[in-house]
């Protein structure tokens, strides 16, 4: 079975913060590459390492897909939530796919360092507690 190829942004190395627009993400650190809709979240979290080329000491803690809730056509407020398995996966490109407007997929990898954990990026994750 075929399945359209969708573009992916990967923030990292930044945080997650709760604005008047809602949840978003702010980086300088991006990556954008194109998967096929059918891909699992194992094989999503492997070409995200790979591609935001995550050293062997490192991993990814967390991956979260920040979507745009649409009121007459336009962004009114971000949300997001952590991508766990392969339904939260479909469950991504459905609302990407039900918003036609959004030009591509936006992701948020947390990246933890196995040699210097006092180093991760905790202070990021704990914007979402109250979402």
């Amino acid at each position: 079975m075929c399945h359209p190829t969708v573009y992916i942004c990967v923030y990292y190395n930044s945080q997650i913060c709760n604005t008047n627009e809602g949840t978003t993400f702010i980086s300088n650190n991006t990556k954008t590459f194109m998967v096929n809709k059918g891909i699992t979240f194992t094989q999503l979290l492997e070409l995200v390492h790979q591609k935001v080329n995550i050293e062997p000491h490192q991993h990814i803690q967390h991956l979260y897909f920040q979507c745009s809730i649409f009121e007459s056509g336009q962004p009114y407020m971000y949300t997001c939530f952590i991508l766990g398995d392969d339904p939260n996966v479909r469950q991504m490109f459905n609302i990407f796919y039900n918003n036609p407007i959004l030009p591509f997929v936006e992701l948020f990898a947390i990246i933890c360092d196995n040699n210097n954990p006092s180093n991760n990026q905790h202070d990021s994750t704990s914007n979402l507690e109250d979402l």
